[in-house]
């Protein structure tokens, strides 16, 4: 057994199981090892260059450019500190795909990389369904996280994980607990867009094989895979009413994308910064989004990538997807190969499920569709090797590990504050965190929030909550931040910034202040009982010691005055109430 064979399906375990997922992977530790290992695997697979993704002559040209348009768009970028890491990793994560071809290559390697895969797929939904049973999760969420990453996730393994059932042996049955398994954990999912693309993916199976199968076993398969299409036909009649609160809120997203693209069309608003500037189009609609919700992404990467890139960059990546698809399946009709057949079965679900999704935060789906485009470049045409170079990526991985170091620093120091406990130490964690990375806001408003009791520590904290909110761009909680502790250090600013606030969160009832003083209900310095600690609505990943700003406790929705009419977004107006309302965490997320 080739132990490079084994390689894809470790990666898939040390990202579902840890740095990939939604809650374990923003420790210090776990960003810091994915970038490692991404990096470290991506250099392997630059021997294939000029052409790691096998796109011809002229394609090979398309993940450069898609990489210089990235740059170019995060340069002209209102929040450039919002994608550096995102475009540090992206030559890396088109690398990828070659590196797990190079591990598969050969017909022993492949049966074995498909074997161990199948186990880690089956261990993976094994958890997932457990912790649901156990009532630790109301739908099978773990290990990554959330119903909806998880059920993404298996549906694009899941026909790497389904191969070796074709083997004649015992190992066949793993392919059976493996595929019987992760389909479980995607029904119970419900998962509309895991289920459209499981049942995409059979369709097409179905329809491949047609000649083979005879026309009633084409059937039974298309019933087999409409199945979750039955089960989700309630859900579809709901959104088709307008009766899904997921589906309507869903629109107040794509709509406040479609603007913010509209807005800046040539190369978009930057990498990584729909968190950071989406408030400045978002109208939240009353009953459908919750006061103070802080949107970390579009629910739908084509418009994502439209919104962040712009039409050059969203059009090359377009044409790059599109190409190493056709590729690929005229490569798969000269020459059968069933693993590279389930690979493009497996960027088909990818792509289902990106039209619903744009969790690349959650670094395991990338890493899912690099492991399924790997698979489908095994059925390409090898490169002459004379045309291949094998310097250029280690290079590049060098160049980018050192790029990294002084932000994974910042990280560890963040981390570190958080396990301080007293104030001084916490500060200084902080302070660290700030020096090696000063543009990212979260340290400066960390900062902010836990400061000395001087007249001066008040003011340098109001300054660092500015700095951070104008760093942050549009995070309506960073402009709240701002405005309480500008206001206690009568800072002439303060009004202005809660305005900012107020126009970023429409339906959040936020005071009114008056210009050199202190807002109503907010204490400096205290302990209001039954208080809001600012810092826990700030980034909120672990528990923090109590800051020396606190918040007066939620308002009872009787108390704050709701709004009149049926359009109470960017445009509608609310009296306000002289208290702080609990306002929402914001999502800029560490790197």
């Amino acid at each position: 057994m080739p132990a490079r064979a084994l390689l894809p399906a470790a990666l898939a375990a040390l990202f579902a199981g840890w740095c990939g997922t939604f809650a374990r992977g923003v420790a210090w530790e776990a960003a810091a090892a994915g970038q490692l290992a991404v990096l470290a695997v991506a250099a392997a697979g630059g021997a294939a260059l000029p052409d790691p993704l096998r796109l011809g002559r002229w394609g090979r040209w398309l993940p450069p450019a898609l990489v210089a348009l990235a740059a170019a768009s995060l340069f002209a970028s209102p929040v450039p500190r919002a994608g550096r890491v995102g475009l540090l990793l992206l030559p890396a994560y088109l690398l990828l795909p070659a590196a797990m071809e190079r591990s598969w290559r050969g017909e022993d390697a492949a049966r074995w990389g498909m074997r161990a895969l199948a186990a880690v797929v089956a261990g993976v939904a094994a958890w997932s369904l457990l912790s649901w049973l156990a009532g630790l999760s109301p739908r099978p969420a773990e290990p990554l996280g959330h119903h909806g990453l998880l059920a993404a996730w298996l549906a694009i393994l899941l026909p790497l994980a389904c191969l070796p059932i074709l083997e004649r042996g015992a190992w066949r049955w793993l392919g059976w607990v493996g595929g019987g398994l992760a389909l479980i954990a995607i029904l119970n999912g419900r998962s509309l867009a895991a289920w459209v693309a499981v049942a995409a993916q059979g369709a097409v199976l179905a329809w491949a094989f047609r000649r083979r199968l005879g026309v009633r076993r084409v059937a039974l398969g298309a019933a087999v895979a409409g199945i979750p299409l039955l089960l989700s036909l309630p859900r579809i009649f709901r959104i088709l009413a307008g009766a899904d609160p997921s589906a309507r809120a869903r629109l107040t997203y794509w709509q406040a994308g479609w603007e913010g693209f509209l807005a800046r069309p040539l190369l978009g608003w930057g990498a990584g910064s729909t968190p950071w500037t989406v408030a400045r189009f978002f109208d939240p609609v009353p009953g459908v989004n919750p006061p103070g919700e802080a949107v970390g992404e579009l629910h739908s990467l084509p418009l994502q990538l439209l919104y962040e890139l712009g039409i050059a960059g969203a059009l090359a990546a377009a044409a790059l997807v599109a190409i190493f698809a056709v590729r690929r399946a005229r490569d798969l009709a000269a020459a059968s190969s069933p693993l590279a057949a389930a690979g493009l079965l497996g960027l088909l679900g990818a792509g289902v499920c990106a039209l619903a999704s744009a969790a690349l935060a959650a670094t395991a789906l990338p890493l899912a569709a690099a492991l399924a485009a790997g698979a489908a470049l095994t059925g390409a045409p090898e490169q002459p090797p004379r045309r291949a170079l094998g310097w250029p990526a280690p290079l590049y991985a060098a160049l980018a590990c050192g790029l990294l170091v002084p932000l994974a620093l910042a990280h560890r120091h963040y981390d570190r504050a958080a396990q301080a406990g007293a104030l001084r130490p916490l500060r200084a964690e902080l302070l660290a965190a700030v020096r090696w990375d000063p543009k990212f806001p979260l340290y400066r408003a960390r900062l902010a929030a836990h400061h000395e009791r001087t007249l001066a520590d008040r003011l340098a904290a109001a300054d660092q909550a500015l700095r951070a909110a104008q760093d942050a761009d549009a995070v309506a909680a960073l402009w709240v931040q701002a405005a309480v502790l500008g206001a206690n250090a009568r800072r002439p600013w303060a009004p202005a910034a809660l305005a900012r606030a107020r126009a970023l969160d429409p339906l959040q009832p936020l005071p009114r202040a008056e210009r050199g003083a202190p807002l109503a209900g907010v204490e400096a310095g205290g302990e209001t009982g039954g208080g809001w600690p600012i810092s826990l609505y700030l980034f909120r990943r672990r528990p923090w010691p109590a800051p020396l700003v606190r918040l007066p406790a939620p308002i009872s929705a009787d108390a704050a005055e709701k709004p009149v009419g049926n359009d109470a977004g960017r445009s509608g107006k609310l009296r306000q109430d002289n208290a702080l309302q609990q306002f929402a965490q914001a999502v800029v997320q560490p790197p």
